[in-house]
Formats: C-alpha cells, sequence, structure tokens
C-alpha cells in the first residue's frame, strides 16, 4: 500500500497548522508537515515518545511537534526520553534540569534513563565505528523505555543531512544503495520509529535554533570529528556548496531509495540505520 494513501492522519504544511508568522521556525512546518504526510507517521490519539538528546536537533523537534499537536486536527500527546550515557561522558545535573525545564514549558513530561553506554563506547577498540555503536546502545535503550511506558511509536530526530550522509556511508563503505527509513516498523520491538525532520536540511535546523534560543547541550562525545560520518558530513556541506538545490535534488533521490526498500525489504541492522552523533 502506498505510503501516501491515510491523508487523515497527516499535516501539510503552515495552513494546516495554523502557524503563526511570528513564529521563527515557520518556514519548517511545510516539509515538517510533508514528511509526516507522506508516511503517515502519526494518527489521531497516538502517544509519541520523543528522543531527546539536548542537541539542537531534537530540542527542535520537540518544539515544532508541541506546535503542531496545539494547532492540528490530529490529536495526539507528546513525552520524552533522555538516555544518560554515564560516566565519563554524560550529562551533569545542572544539563539534565535544563532539559527538563526546556520541556516542561513545552508542556512535554520528560524522563530520564541512565545507562553505562559511555564506558562501553570507550572500551570499544575501534573509533571508526565507535559513532554506530553509541547509537545503536542508545536507540537499545530507548525502544526498551519505550515499551516499559507503554508507548509504540519513538521519534528520532534526524534530518535530511543525516540521511544523505547515512546514504554515502552504505555506499562507499558497504556498496549499499540504502538508508534509514522515515518511518520503519521494528517487529521484534513491536514500535515504530519515526524520523518527522527527515526532509529539513541541518542549515534550516540551525538557523531555526539559533532564533529561537534553544538551550543547546554540547556533545562531550570522546571521538565527534573523527569518524567516518563526519568525513560524509564534510562531503555533505561541500557539495551543498557547489550544486544548486543540492539538498532538494538528494531529497528526490532518497525518496526513491525508500521506495525500493519498501518493496524489497531486506533484513534490518542498526549499523546501517545511523550513526548519526548527538542530535
Amino acid at each position: 500500500m502506498s505510503c501516501r494513501v491515510r491523508r487523515c492522519s497527516v499535516y501539510n504544511g503552515t495552513e494546516a497548522v495554523g502557524v503563526l508568522q511570528t513564529d521563527p521556525a515557520r518556514g519548517l512546518y511545510p516539509p515538517l508537515g510533508r514528511a509526516l504526510s507522506d508516511y503517515a507517521m502519526i494518527t489521531t490519539e497516538q502517544p509519541v515518545l520523543l528522543s531527546i538528546s539536548g542537541g539542537k536537533d531534537s530540542l527542535l523537534m520537540a518544539y515544532l511537534l508541541n506546535q503542531m499537536r496545539s494547532r492540528s486536527p490530529v490529536k495526539f500527546s507528546l513525552a520524552a526520553v533522555t538516555v544518560d550515557p554515564g560516566e565519563p561522558s554524560g550529562f551533569t545535573a545542572k544539563e539534565l534540569s535544563t532539559m527538563k525545564e526546556y520541556l516542561a514549558r513545552l508542556f512535554i513530561p520528560h524522563h530520564v534513563v541512565t545507562t553505562s553506554i559511555a564506558r562501553i563506547v570507550q572500551e570499544h577498540p575501534h573509533n571508526k565505528s565507535a559513532c554506530s555503536l553509541c547509537a545503536n546502545l542508545r536507540r537499545g535503550a530507548i525502544y526498551k523505555t519505550a515499551r516499559e511506558m507503554g508507548f509504540r511509536t519513538v521519534a528520532l530526530a534526524h534530518h535530511l543531512d543525516d540521511a544523505i550522509e547515512t546514504l554515502f556511508l552504505n555506499m562507499f563503505y558497504q556498496s549499499s544503495l540504502r538508508c534509514f527509513e522515515p518511518k520503519t516498523f521494528l517487529t521484534r520491538q513491536k514500535l515504530a520509529a519515526i524520523r518527522p525532520l527527515v526532509y529539513i536540511p541541518e542549515h534550516d535546523i540551525v538557523k531555526a535554533g539559533e532564533k529561537l534560543g534553544l538551550p543547546v547541550i554540547a556533545t562531550r562525545c570522546p571521538v565527534a570529528g573523527t569518524t567516518n560520518r563526519q568525513s560524509m558530513k564534510e562531503l555533505v556541506r561541500k557539495l551543498s556548496g557547489e550544486i544548486p538545490g543540492f539538498h532538494s535534488h538528494m531529497r528526490s533521490v532518497l525518496k526513491r531509495v525508500w521506495g525500493m526498500q519498501m518493496k524489497t525489504p531486506e533484513p534490518r541492522q542498526d549499523a546501517t540505520e545511523s550513526g548519526a552523533e548527538q542530535s
């Protein structure tokens, strides 16, 4: 069945959600609405658990979806979870308090899960794959928490640049034309993972975050900036500066890739889903 069929469960740009013209993020609602609509990410009365890392992407996702739910005819509830990776790169009490206060202003309950992920990744001998390992462990903790809390939908804050980088990583390092999908049903977990920001370029998220004054928490990841994903990030930045309409073209390419994946699904491996650093 086409992913575009269920128009009753969607939001389609600024008019549908009644976005105020003074909203600093008003330009992001059309691509957000199209992504939610194209892949039927959220349905009426559906509770959604947001994965919040304290980075610009997840904080903006919380803001956008909160604005969306307050104006959309489709009603849904939100809660948030933060996975604390623990020592030596975990969150401070002040940082966790900052996230909780920010989310409280959006009327989003916030839950913190304490783990030993940082220690496990630190002991991993290959820094080049540490990013993927960390992402996989964090997602596992998020999905486990979602099940325990009774959620069936988890929202991850991967944006368009993350998707392009993942496609390039799989092309250049795995000889595979694949990428994480905007909406993935995890059979064993009995959960749906959605990525509402998947149509939005990173530079638009940066601009909106600055205008909104988001309380972004800097990552303490010891391998940040040294991974293969960082190389792809720099390549995407270079290509976007040289090729007019790069992000629009790549969004079209990804939609074709996602369409092919839906027709010919392969066993999913977390290593190819994402190695995105803190979002």
